[in-house]
């Protein structure tokens, strides 16, 4: 989730930019467990129930 900051400092929109780790069922399909900041500020999210490492990235 990310919430932006309005000018005055109180919270503005809300919304998802990462998601999929639940199936519709509930079921798990991954489980993030740490993040870390790249210099070009994308993310990089390890999974340790698939295993992997996810980087999410923003464009224009």
């Amino acid at each position: 989730m990310f919430t932006s900051l309005k000018e005055d400092g109180t919270a503005g929109k809300t919304e998802v930019f990462a998601d999929g780790w639940l199936s519709e069922n509930g079921e798990y399909l991954g489980r993030p467990v740490d993040v870390q900041m790249l210099i070009d500020g994308s993310l990089l999210v390890s999974d340790d129930l698939a295993g992997a490492v996810w980087r999410i990235s923003y464009g224009d």
